[in-house]
């Protein structure tokens, strides 16, 4: 099958959506559509597909029993296609970028890039909580505070890059990824060291106790000019290095790095860490 057959069926999909039924919760279904479009620079010509990739499945509960969800569905098989593009796509632009760089290496740096911290950073940058579907429960939870579940926006990144591709094609597609990761991709070497630190840590400590590192963000320190998330690590229930930063990402790693420096200086040793993972793991930030 050719890919403008994928297309053709992938559309035929999406084009059963029922919108009508859909306006009646969400009355401002044409605005979020419209919204998608600008922050993707593209009019859609099936505009029931960007709005399927804005559908999270909590809104279902709206249509609570199964016969009476004909022509509505969540954008969840979008963000199956949108997670293989995307690996697709860092994996090219890696490999073009460091010709020299091993497979090793390249998986590293593909994982960081694709990964759900930094796709819901993406997410947040456009703001596209904003134009997500989310059922009464989830609104109710804050589905839209990435720092809680930020895997709703990186599962919503993927399905609105599926819905580009589809169509836009994937010129315009790579295109506008290629604006959003230009400089995750510049700072590719930067990224593997600070990936490492957090990996070797985590090994470290898997084959000590069994387990890795919790990260969890204990506070949030706002001023008008910036907001800063203070992240804690801890085995078991026992913290055992914090710092600060912009995001909860770049926190961690902070995290990670201070842990490290920790163990290399003798400070944190296995007996240590052993008596710690004795104690049940405190809960991790989604």
């Amino acid at each position: 099958m050719s890919f403008s057959d994928n297309v053709r069926s992938i559309v035929e999909w999406t084009e059963s959506l029922d919108e009508v039924r859909l306006r009646r919760h969400f009355p401002d279904l044409d605005s979020r559509v419209e919204n998608l479009g600008r922050l993707q620079g593209h009019v859609y010509r099936h505009r029931r597909l960007a709005a399927v990739s804005l559908i999270h499945r909590s809104a279902l509960v709206y249509w609570p029993v199964q016969s009476d969800r004909a022509g509505i569905f969540s954008n969840e098989r979008l963000e199956f296609l949108g997670d293989s593009f995307l690996n697709f796509f860092v994996a090219c632009e890696a490999m073009s970028a460091y010709p020299k760089m091993a497979e090793g290496e390249l998986s590293k740096i593909r994982a960081a890039i694709v990964g759900t911290e930094n796709l819901a950073e993406k997410a947040r940058h456009l703001n596209l909580h904003d134009l997500l579907m989310f059922g009464r429960g989830e609104i109710a939870k804050g589905g839209f505070q990435s720092e809680k579940r930020q895997n709703i926006l990186a599962d919503a990144f993927e399905a609105v890059t599926a819905a580009l591709l589809i169509d836009a094609g994937e010129t315009h597609a790579r295109d506008w990824l290629g604006r959003l990761f230009a400089a995750d991709l510049v700072v590719a070497e930067r990224t593997l060291t600070d990936f490492d630190v957090k990996t070797r840590f985590q090994q470290w400590t898997q084959s000590v106790c069994g387990r890795p590192p919790v990260y969890k963000v204990v506070k949030t320190i706002s001023t008008p000019q910036e907001t800063q998330f203070v992240v804690a690590g801890f085995i078991g229930r026992t913290e055992l290095a914090r710092a600060a930063a912009a995001n909860k990402r770049e926190a961690s790693k902070l995290v990670a790095a201070r842990m490290q420096k920790m163990f290399e200086a003798g400070e944190l040793t296995a007996d240590l860490l052993k008596r710690y993972a004795t104690e049940n793991d405190i809960t991790e930030d989604e």
